[in-house]
């Protein structure tokens, strides 16, 4: 079980570039089963490094290690260089603008299969940015997300004005709103996409899209 646990430890080092804490190698190796009924997914050795891929953490949050998600589009972090870090849940779709909501601490949250995690409602409505703040799109997605990016958020330019050429991104689509307003559909498209990104606003500047 040691050997197991080493070669776990060393291949998830390798990937992600920190050593992955105790607390997660437990979990991993079966040594602390998470409860069933408990509302979170911890990922697996051989998904965490292409879900901080997906979710380009390296880019937004480079000091933050995810290693799961509530199911409801916000992430299970991580300080990256803490042997035995508190977890922080933040919105997949404000990573890098929200500094979230400490939920407890890994090693705790593990000796009881994260039974004793606050729901994941409560804690992200402390987590919501307070202030106004910018909704972006962080790369050309597909036209099918777009199209759902339009509806949800009530923009007023065609779908041609989004996909044509000399379009650039990121771009910002949402400006000086207020992250409560947009929430579901934040979260909804970031989860389907990984192509938003959300941050404080920037008053000079104006949406590429607008609002009809």
């Amino acid at each position: 079980m040691d050997d197991d646990r080493e070669d776990i430890a060393r291949r998830v080092e390798a990937q992600v570039g920190v050593r992955p804490p105790e607390a997660l190698l437990d979990v991993w190796t079966g040594a602390r089963p998470v409860d069933a009924a408990a509302d979170v997914s911890l990922y697996g050795p051989d998904e965490i490094a292409e879900r901080i891929l997906t979710y380009e953490i390296s880019d937004y949050a480079p000091e933050l290690l995810l290693i799961g998600d509530d199911g409801g589009g916000a992430g299970l972090f991580v300080a990256r260089n803490d042997p035995d870090p508190e977890v922080v849940l933040i919105g997949l779709g404000a990573v890098g603008s929200d500094d979230g909501t400490r939920v407890g601490r890994l090693s705790v949250l593990v000796a009881d299969g994260f039974r004793s995690m606050r729901s994941a409602e409560d804690v992200r409505a402390e987590a919501a940015p307070s202030g106004p703040i910018d909704v972006l799109v962080t790369h050309r997605p597909e036209v099918k997300a777009l199209v759902e990016i339009r509806r949800l958020f009530h923009l007023s330019l065609p779908i041609s004005a989004l996909t044509a050429a000399d379009t650039h991104y990121p771009m910002v689509v949402l400006t000086d709103v207020y992250y409560g307003r947009y929430a579901e559909a934040i979260n909804q498209l970031h989860v389907r996409y990984q192509c938003l990104a959300v941050r404080p606003h920037v008053t000079a500047e104006r949406p590429a899209t607008g609002r009809s």
